[in-house]
Parts: structure tokens; C-alpha cells; sequence
């Protein structure tokens, strides 16, 4: 998991090629300016989302991971706290694995982590990283973010 803002994590040279490329070519479509929906990079192997949604209380946020994609949010507008927890403790699946939209949902977080995201902000979230995004600790607020799908078998190039 790495926290970081867009504007730094585009350009640190410690992070992968990959997720630098990806995070410049979000910046590059100035995403303030984007409507909702899905923006391809390099088709299905890089994209991202913008989307306009409502945050939920943390403990009503269900525990969900990936197993191909590198998640990455970035928060536009408004606050989210996303919690996170290494998946080894003790945690159910909560249903089968959805391999067509790369997403299994859990019950239980164990010790989890809280990521309090603000404009500019931005957590990457490897495949097997549980978390729960779009949440708060206070009042369900709007929320305008971005999610970027980087296929983890780019990391490897």
C-alpha cells in the first residue's frame, strides 16, 4: 500500500514505470474537467474511473480485494477514509471470488489501518490488500473520485 498526492506519486522515481505512466496519463486528461465513466490508457490492462458517489459509514463498507488489478483512488472532491488490513487474519469470504470483475468480498477486517484521503490525495492498493473504500467516520458525504485498474502483470516489464 503506498499514500501519497497525485501530483508527487506521478513523478517519484521509486515507484514502478508503470504506476507513474498510469498517474501521469490521469493527470494529462485533467480530471477535474472529466464526466463520469471509464477512460481508457492501454485498453484493459490501464484504465481509470471518475464517479460521483456517496460515503457510507466504515462499519456499513464491506471488506473487498483484487486479485489482477493495482487499485489506486484518488480522491477530487470531498473526504474518504478507506480502511485496510493484511488479508491473513481470520477473515471469510463473503461469496465466490467475481474473477470476471476481479472482486472478492469478505466478512471481518481484523487489524485494520484507516487512510484519510483529501483532494489530491491518492492510495495504491496491491492485488491481495484488503480494504474498504468509500467510507466515513462521520456523515455520508458526497464524494468525486477516481479509481485507476493497473493489470499487476505490468509490473513485471
Amino acid at each position: 500500500m503506498i499514500i501519497d498526492k497525485l501530483s508527487n506519486a506521478a513523478h517519484n522515481p521509486v515507484y514502478p514505470q508503470v504506476i507513474r505512466h498510469a498517474l501521469q496519463a490521469i493527470i494529462a486528461n485533467q480530471p477535474l474537467q472529466l464526466a463520469n465513466g471509464k477512460y481508457p490508457i492501454e485498453g484493459e490492462l490501464i484504465y481509470f474511473s471518475v464517479f460521483d458517489g456517496k460515503t457510507k459509514r466504515l462499519e456499513e463498507q464491506r471488506p473487498e480485494l483484487h486479485a489482477r488489478y493495482i487499485d489506486v483512488h484518488i480522491v477530487l472532491e470531498g473526504e474518504e477514509i478507506i480502511g485496510a488490513a493484511p488479508v491473513e487474519q481470520q477473515q471469510q469470504p463473503d461469496g465466490e471470488f467475481d474473477e470476471q470483475n476481479d472482486i472478492g468480498f469478505f466478512t471481518g477486517m481484523g487489524s485494520e489501518s484507516l487512510i484519510k484521503l483529501l483532494p489530491g490525495d491518492l492510495t495504491i492498493l496491491f492485488p491481495g490488500e484488503l480494504h474498504r473504500p468509500m467510507a466515513t467516520l462521520n456523515t455520508p458525504a458526497a464524494l468525486r473520485k477516481i479509481v485507476a485498474k493497473i493489470d499487476v502483470s505490468l509490473l513485471s516489464r
